[in-house]
């Protein structure tokens, strides 16, 4: 097996992964409500995916970032200090 560096990924604890899950479900959530009810509200014409995705992907960083605060501020390690190799 070749000597690979951790991927960010690895460096989640359970509760930090679960974060994660929650995260992507609400980007799924987002994009999808995005198509539904925002979507049928613009005017005929093509828009780039990115005008789209973009709001949601700002909420979902944000998300995770203060996700991860509080669970830091209540005590849950979110990443790993040592990583297993």
């Amino acid at each position: 097996m070749e000597d690979r560096p951790p991927s960010p990924i690895d460096k989640l604890t359970i509760p930090g992964r679960l974060l994660l899950i929650a995260t992507i479900l609400l980007f799924g959530a987002g994009f999808y409500a995005s198509f539904l009810f925002v979507g049928q509200n613009f005017p005929p014409g093509r828009y780039p995916m990115i005008f789209v995705c973009m709001p949601i992907c700002m909420v979902c960083f944000f998300f995770f970032l203060v996700g991860t605060w509080i669970l830091e501020r209540l005590g849950v390690q979110v990443y790993a200090k040592n990583v297993p190799k």
